[in-house]
C-alpha cells in the first residue's frame, strides 16, 4: 500500500479531532443544535453579492476581489507567522479592502482554531460592508458546518478531492439549509465538473495539488473555460504572491484570489493588498 498523502493524514487526525468534539459535553451535536436553535449564532451576510464588492468596482478599472487568509503555518511552510494575533490581522484586511477573510481553524499543521474565526469575526462585526467570514478547513461531517455557523462563519470550505459524491451533495446542500453558500474547491477537469454539477455558486480552484502540495500556477487557468458564460463566481487559490499572478487571473476572467502566506509574510500587509490587486491608495 502507498504512504497515506498529506490529505489523507489530515483527514484522519480531523476525524478524530471532531468525534473527541462530539463527545465533549458541551459541545455534542445535540448541543450545537440547541444553540442554532436559540438564535446564538451572529447574523450572516451572503457570499456572493459580497465577493463581487471591492474597492476599486466603481473605478474605470475595477479589479477581482480578495479573499485574505489568516494561517500562522502550513504542511508545506511550516511555521509561517506564528505571532501574528488574528484579531488584529482581520481589521487590517477588512479595511484594506478584502471581501472574505478565510481563517484556517485546523490546529494540528495550520495552528488554528474555532476560537480564531469567532474572534476575527468579532473584530469586524461592526464595520459597514464587513468582509465575509469563510471557515477554511477538511469538512467531512455536517457538525463542523453546524460549528462555523455558530461561531460566525458567512460560509464554509468543500474540498471535492476529498469526499465521495454523496457526501459532497449532502454537505453542500446542508450548508446551504444554514444560509452558507459554500466555496468549493477543485483541483482538475473532473473535480470542476463535479463541482459543476452541484450547482456550486462560487467554486475556488486550488493551485496546490493537496495530495502532494505542489504548486502549478496554471492549474486555475487551465479550467476557466469550464466556467464562461454560468452562473460561477471563479477563485485562484494559492500560490499568488504578485501583481502579475492577479493580472494573468484577471484577463481569464477569473472573479477572486485568494492570498494567504504572502500576506501573512508582507512588510506592511495594507501596501501589499493595494499593490497586488491595483486598488487607490487613499483613505
Amino acid at each position: 500500500m502507498s504512504a497515506p498523502t498529506i490529505l489523507e493524514k489530515i483527514y484522519t487526525q480531523r476525524q478524530k479531532d471532531v468525534e473527541v468534539a462530539k463527545a465533549t459535553p458541551g459541545t455534542k451535536p445535540e448541543d450545537i443544535q440547541t444553540y442554532l436553535d436559540m438564535g446564538l449564532a451572529p447574523t450572516q451576510i451572503s457570499l456572493v453579492p459580497r465577493l463581487k464588492s471591492n474597492p476599486s468596482i466603481d473605478t474605470a478599472e475595477p479589479s477581482i476581489s480578495l479573499m485574505a487568509e489568516i494561517k500562522r503555518a502550513s504542511p508545506s511552510k511550516g511555521e509561517i507567522a506564528m505571532s501574528t494575533n488574528p484579531a488584529k490581522q482581520a481589521l487590517i484586511y477588512a479595511l484594506a479592502g478584502a471581501s472574505v477573510i478565510s481563517v484556517l481553524t485546523e490546529p494540528t499543521w495550520f495552528k488554528g482554531s474555532l476560537l480564531d474565526m469567532r474572534l476575527v469575526r468579532q473584530a469586524v462585526d461592526k464595520l459597514p460592508n464587513r468582509p465575509a467570514i469563510l471557515r477554511k478547513e477538511f469538512i467531512f461531517d455536517e457538525y463542523q458546518i453546524a460549528e462555523a455557523r455558530l461561531h460566525g462563519a458567512d460560509t464554509v470550505l468543500l474540498i471535492v478531492a476529498m469526499l465521495t459524491e454523496e457526501l459532497l451533495t449532502s454537505l453542500y446542500a446542508y450548508s446551504v439549509s444554514l444560509g452558507m453558500e459554500p466555496l468549493v474547491e477543485v483541483n482538475n477537469a473532473a473535480e470542476m465538473a463535479r463541482a459543476l454539477g452541484l450547482g456550486a455558486k462560487v467554486i475556488g480552484v486550488n493551485n496546490r495539488n493537496l495530495h502532494n502540495f505542489d504548486v502549478d500556477m496554471g492549474t486555475t487557468s487551465r479550467l476557466v473555460d469550464m466556467v464562461r458564460e454560468k452562473n460561477v463566481l471563479l477563485c485562484a487559490l494559492s500560490g499568488i504572491s504578485g501583481p502579475q499572478d492577479v493580472k494573468v487571473y484577471k484577463g481569464q476572467g477569473v472573479n477572486a484570489v485568494l492570498v494567504g502566506e504572502a500576506l501573512m509574510r508582507a512588510a506592511d500587509t495594507t501596501v501589499f493588498i493595494r499593490d497586488l490587486l491595483n486598488w487607490p491608495h487613499n483613505g
